[in-house]
């Protein structure tokens, strides 16, 4: 009890002192780096240098090293870490893929890795003293069969080392694999998404947790089949095996602890003598009771004597740190990490090794990157300057912590976080009680200084700029006329983590853990926008939150398939992807298709409002997908980029007027943003980005430096339609009350019509240009690498050599 009273003073006294919100970024006078999500970090002991993404370790026999799977952008590798001396002692890549699976041999000389979209498992011989060296390929489909949903993820040996076990993740299967022979010698069905295999200690039977549908599943290992499945939390990942009772009152021979990762829970499952298997107890590690969702608990750890568990929070980035030693367990603090941890390993000297994903910082890049010095430059993990290349991990060693040093580690962590629950109470206050409609319109992959660095005012570089006034009229009078926010950063990094960014205020951890391989040219799969039940946020979507509060809604766009080829006009949409959606959505609005104007889409909603005038309603909360900013860089006989941005910008400026001389205008706020930044040329950052706030009620002609994001948008839509956020990011941002004034102008907005010729087709350039276009895929909104699409399109607009992007400490 007396623990828990100082675990309670300690955070009563850390959330009060929060009550300032932050107001720099970047590195601060205690060590500590301010990313632009308003999080800190500073994380707790000595740094060890990875690759990018570390996702998963396990030791070696004799405990002197781990292994850890680097699974991120950069072509995968595994690094031996030699634990007396804190350092790698070797490096060694694996073949096509590796991604998560990572298993030793009960005789500590053979490491499994999972080959992630090669469909195998590779085989790697230790020698004991530091060195692996690759062995065998195990590929568990044959070539001419393999398709972009063979992907293998975790992979388990027997206790007795005789057989593998492969979490085919696609396929909802468990592939068992003889190691002597390499062959497959059956398919187990289990449950959605297999993400972590456990064996039992006897060896008899076997456990999964369903990525999809957050259940834990017992199956034997002689044939598969099913003993029991038992729900947990959504999104179920990790699991680590407690033996032996906690208490004499317990009734369980051991127990299973499960994290979920769209929760704040961890679960802990009773495991009785004849394996039947019923919860014990759930684990809430958030900060505080009302701590909305995102901590992201991930993965597990369980200290070598059994006495404390460590859950490995990836959104928060701590450690929660909990008691397991009585039948009710205690939270008793939280270690500070590195960015983005995503796994934990706790050693027999009292040591605790935390793999961090995104490492300590963001990095600036002054001098790259330069894809001109290559002719056929793609993404294949190898970019230098890329974000994903830049953005390497580490691995935290942290000495022993006694409970005085959790008490200064709970301190910090509570002062690194932006989260307080004081923010839970945040109401609409200033903005004005007219608006009553909300209008998102979510555009694709600019930076701020590309459109608007020739501005005039502002923080702007003119010499970046892309789409000029001549290309962008509307976006510059927008500007000009309403509030202009020169200090606005999208949250994500790449278009898979930015729509789920942009529409649920957080990029679950299937995203964070697959897009990188995705964008390594690995994975052929982009499955990050709809339809994939593994991608699913922790709080549903924006729709989702306002279809529970009852708020009329419509869909532009948004979670849709196209039909092929584009009809001439009538029906667009051959599938919605989202149940939410489906009624709400225009049928007529085409989704993603650079091909497709969006000046019909403009055209499509408009005659909608006009319905809508006819009837005196209009739906409280409108998302509309205008995306033709992105354009197709130099592709010979696709519209130019300039043609395409012209395209997207007098579609703005056609919406904005129409809106703005409709009878709902006086009561009626449109929120625009990029869904990412591409890390094009920004003077500042390579996530800052043009946001527009456009309603009678926006200041006018000033300028507004407070930093916003993606969140900061999400919020204060929220605020306006009387919604409660989804996670802790939209919950802790700061709402745009600068934005907005008391007295309407209720002036119409009158559109710029385009100086470009909309029809202008991409000509013949130099030959390497004209190749390095046709290898880019535009069939989804980002299949290709950012740098070389932004380095195309400065050379087929401006002709010259592109500067490099600028990034800096707080890049997300």
């Amino acid at each position: 009890m007396k623990r828990i009273a100082l675990f309670g003073i300690v955070l009563a006294s850390i959330l009060m002192s929060q009550s300032a919100p932050p107001q720099r970024v970047g590195p601060l006078p205690d060590g500590s780096f301010l990313l632009n999500s308003g999080w800190r970090l500073k994380p707790a002991g000595l740094q060890i240098a990875l690759d990018t993404l570390p996702m998963s370790a396990t030791l070696s026999r004799d405990g002197r090293f781990m292994f850890v799977l680097n699974g991120g952008y950069k072509p995968p590798s595994v690094s031996v870490i030699e634990l007396s001396e804190n350092r790698v002692v070797s490096s060694v890549p694996v073949p096509q893929d590796g991604w998560l699976g990572l298993a030793l041999s009960p005789d500590g000389k053979t490491l499994w890795v999972g080959g992630g979209s090669s469909a195998s498992v590779h085989e790697f011989k230790f020698d004991g003293a530091g060195g692996l060296a690759l062995g065998r390929t195990f590929p568990l489909v044959t070539p001419d069969q393999k398709t972009p949903q063979d992907f293998i993820g975790d992979v388990a040996a027997s206790p007795d080392g005789r057989l593998l076990y492969a979490a085919d993740i696609f396929h909802d299967s468990i592939t068992v694999v003889n190691p002597q022979s390499g062959a497959v010698i059956g398919h187990f069905k289990t449950g959605r998404r297999p993400y972590r295999i456990l064996f039992h200690p006897d060896g008899k039977s076997f456990f999964v947790t369903s990525w999809a549908d957050g259940t834990l599943h017992h199956h034997l290992t002689s044939d598969g089949s099913a003993l029991q499945t038992v729900r947990v939390g959504a999104h179920a990942t990790d699991m680590v095996w407690r033996e032996g009772a906690v208490s004499d009152e317990d009734g369980f021979a051991a127990r299973l602890f499960v994290a979920a990762a769209n929760t704040n829970n961890v679960y802990s499952i009773g495991v009785s003598e004849s394996k039947d298997l019923k919860p014990a107890e759930t684990i809430n590690i958030a900060t505080t009771p009302l701590h909305p969702l995102g901590m992201t608990p991930s993965a597990l750890a369980l200290s070598p004597d059994a006495k404390r568990l460590y859950v490995v929070c990836s959104d928060a980035n701590v450690v929660a740190v909990a008691d397991v030693t009585e039948a009710r367990t205690r939270v008793n603090g939280f270690i500070p990490t590195g960015w983005y941890p995503t796994a934990a390993k706790s050693l027999a000297d009292g040591r605790l090794i935390v793999l961090n994903g995104k490492g300590l910082r963001s990095f600036p890049n002054p001098h790259g990157p330069q894809p001109m010095t290559t002719a056929e430059i793609r993404h294949n993990g190898g970019r230098e300057g890329y974000v994903g290349n830049l953005q390497t991990g580490t691995a935290s060693v942290i000495a022993p912590v006694t409970e005085e040093q959790l008490a200064d580690f709970t301190r910090q962590a509570l002062r690194d976080s932006a989260y307080h629950d004081t923010q839970l109470d945040v109401t609409r206050g200033t903005l004005p009680e007219a608006i009553q409609h909300v209008i998102y319109i979510i555009k694709e992959n600019r930076s701020y200084d590309q459109v608007l660095g020739d501005l005039g005012k502002g923080e702007g570089d003119p010499s970046l700029t892309l789409f000029n006034q001549t290309a962008g009229p509307n976006h510059h009078k927008l500007a000009r006329e309403f509030m202009l926010m020169d200090n606005f950063y999208v949250s994500a990094d790449v278009s898979a983590d930015g729509h789920n960014w942009s529409t649920s205020a957080i990029a679950n951890d299937y995203v964070a853990k697959l897009w990188p391989n995705s964008y390594g040219s690995r994975r052929k799969t982009y499955d990050y926008e709809g339809g994939e039940p593994a991608a699913l946020p922790p709080a549903g979507y924006i729709w989702t939150n306002a279809a529970a509060k009852g708020i009329s809604m419509r869909s532009y766009g948004y979670w849709s398939s196209n039909k092929e080829p584009a009809p001439a006009d009538g029906v667009q949409i051959e599938q919605v992807k989202d149940a939410t959606l489906a009624p709400v959505t225009n049928m007529e609005y085409r989704g993603f298709d650079l091909d497709y104007p969006d000046v019909k889409r403009a055209q499509v909603f408009l005659k909608e409002l006009a319905q809508f005038e006819s009837s005196g309603k209009m739906p409280q909360f409108m998302i509309l997908r205008l995306g033709n900013d992105h354009t197709f860089g130099a592709r010979v006989g696709k519209p130019t980029p300039l043609a395409s941005f012209a395209d997207n910008d007098y579609a703005l400026g056609l919406l904005v007027e129409g809106l703005s001389k409709s009878k709902f205008w006086g009561n009626t706020a449109v929120f625009v943003l990029e869904d990412d930044a591409q890390n094009g040329p920004d003077h500042i950052d390579s996530h800052r980005s043009p946001v527009f706030v456009l309603s009678p009620y926006t200041r006018r002609g000033g300028i507004d430096s407070t930093m916003y994001n993606t969140a900061s948008v999400l919020r204060t839509m929220e605020l306006l339609l009387g919604m409660r956020p989804m996670t802790q990011f939209d919950a802790a941002a700061h709402p745009m009350f600068n934005v907005f004034g008391k007295e309407a102008v209720m002036t119409p907005y009158l559109a710029e019509k385009p100086r470009i010729n909309l029809e202008e087709r991409n000509v013949r350039h130099a030959a390497a240009l004209d190749d390095r276009s046709e290898k880019l895929d535009f069939k989804q909104a980002d299949l290709n690498d950012d740098d070389e699409m932004n380095d195309i399109l400065w050379r087929a607009i401006r002709g010259t050599e592109p500067p490099p992007p600028t990034r800096s400490f707080f890049s997300r």
